[in-house]
């Protein structure tokens, strides 16, 4: 794969080792370099006062192959953890690299309506099994990520965002591996020439082309 772009990211290093197609050329003039001022709060260090935790997933498509990436940011510091990957259907000319997350902000002051211990949110693994069913288990549309939880009088908010042609090391988002990335985004560009050609040639045409004489192997036996 070639890549065309001004900014670097932490898979571009592979087009030196693996070479550069030309028919897999990714122009990412528009990419996106994540700073301080459009990323979003869940990356941040330091939480606001008021909020507790950030819990989510980010999707982050490659191509054909979506991975699942589990977000969780607390006083005690960010986890960011592939749990799960698909292969999906895309149209052709979309975005061969987007990120899209989903992430619960939640909140230190609970109405009183609801329970005031925020570690009432799901445990990191009742959470990705719920992702993995919300997506495999026919899913009610109308029901969000939280399918299937009983934290509905929790109080939070949802932060849902995403960016297309990002810059991953600036969001930051190393966590899958860098050959992934790269082998995802090069068989999508790859698959735009996957068409279909039609073959007109006479059975003699094709004869001829696998070396058969139009003279000597057609000759009638006498």
């Amino acid at each position: 794969m070639k890549i065309i772009d001004k900014n670097k990211d932490y898979y571009d290093y592979l087009q030196g080792i693996w070479g550069q197609d030309p028919k897999a050329t990714y122009r990412r003039q528009d990419s996106v370099i994540i700073t301080s001022e459009n990323r979003p709060p869940f990356m941040a260090k330091e939480l606001p006062d008021d909020v507790h935790a950030y819990q989510g997933y980010i999707v982050l498509t490659c191509g054909f192959v979506e991975h699942y990436i589990y977000i969780e940011n607390t006083r005690e510091g960010l986890v960011l953890e592939e749990f799960w990957k698909r292969i999906v259907t895309r149209p052709k000319n979309e975005p061969p690299l987007m990120i899209v997350y989903y992430v619960n902000r939640w909140y230190r002051n609970c109405p009183k309506s609801a329970f005031k211990n925020w570690r009432k949110m799901p445990s990191k693994e009742d959470y990705i099994q719920g992702i993995v069913n919300h997506y495999t288990q026919k899913p009610n549309p109308n029901v969000f990520h939280r399918l299937g939880w009983n934290y509905l009088k929790l109080h939070f908010e949802d932060i849902v965002g995403g960016y297309n042609n990002p810059i991953l090391m600036s969001f930051p988002l190393t966590v899958v591996p860098a050959e992934d990335v790269f082998i995802g985004i090069q068989d999508y560009l790859l698959s735009q020439y996957d068409t279909e050609i039609k073959d007109n040639r006479t059975d003699v045409e094709k004869l001829e082309a696998a070396g058969f004489d139009r003279i000597t192997s057609f000759r009638k036996p006498k």
